[in-house]
């Protein structure tokens, strides 16, 4: 009971609070802000999923808000323009970032964006204008903690505020990650024991655990699949962990036959 209530206060303590939008006093009171509101990280497919969202000023309250697009766009570290996205309006706030990262170095994997460009525009035709905004990253995307890095790139006419994410597993995540390597190592032990013992003659072969060295096989895939943010098939821990655990569990599967052999005879 104390390392079941333990587990859940460490849960508590090393799991990651959800970020507020936190506007300075400057965007309160007459300052136009874009919002970017993280929402799903694809480790394997290098891709996170955010909403755009526009905060207007005071001054800018004769619009519409349908009146308002942003425009994002992708920079090296050393500003240098590498594409434009389409830009967003209010019925298509949502887009993907690309997240650069290797996926087979999960747990540890670490992912950042390009450095993103983002710019405000109100008006339509040749009456839209570029607004000044600043950004503001807020959410939470469950088992990830991220890090934002703001900036500017130069361009002209007037230089581009820019953002920049980096993505990284939390301690939360990587204890549960843990917990499951465990119980993970622990069936092979278990069955190598069992079946070892009945090779020996020390115990005595029950046909009812045969059904159990199957269960335990084939409950493998399904643990390692329950892996927060499961890496790709062919990843590092199939080939150090998953893999030998299933040759770990045949080979038991297989001296328990052998036992009954020696039994029938």
């Amino acid at each position: 009971m104390a390392v079941y209530v333990g587990s859940l206060l460490g849960y508590a303590l090393l799991e990651p609070r959800p970020r507020n939008f936190e506007f300075s006093e400057p965007s309160v009171t007459g300052e136009s802000v874009v919002i970017i509101r993280l929402r799903q990280m694809d480790a394997i497919q290098n891709r996170l999923a955010v909403d755009v969202l526009i905060h207007p000023g005071p001054n800018l309250q004769q619009y519409e808000p349908a009146d308002f697009t942003v425009r994002l766009s992708s920079w090296t570290a050393s500003g240098e323009l590498i594409y434009v996205h389409g830009d967003l309006s209010v019925s298509e706030s949502a887009t993907h970032l690309v997240a650069v990262g290797d996926p087979d170095d999960w747990p540890f994997d670490k992912f950042t964006t390009d450095t993103i460009g983002v710019e405000a525009f109100a008006g339509y035709g040749a009456e839209q204008r570029r607004i000044p905004a600043g950004i503001v990253a807020a959410g939470q995307i469950n088992g990830w903690d991220f890090r934002v890095q703001n900036g500017t790139v130069d361009s002209a006419p007037d230089p581009i505020p820019t953002v920049r994410f980096t993505m990284e597993r939390t301690r939360g995540a990587l204890a549960f990650d843990l917990g499951v390597l465990l119980v993970l190592l622990a069936l092979p032990a278990a069955a190598l024991f069992v079946a070892i013992e009945t090779v020996l003659g020390r115990r005595k072969f029950l046909p009812p655990l045969t059904t159990w060295f199957a269960a335990m096989l084939f409950a493998v895939v399904p643990l390692r699949n329950l892996l927060p943010g499961a890496p790709p098939a062919g990843a590092w821990i199939d080939l150090a962990v998953v893999l030998w655990v299933l040759i770990a569990l045949a080979a038991a599967m297989v001296l328990y036959v052998v036992a009954w052999w020696r039994q029938r005879d």
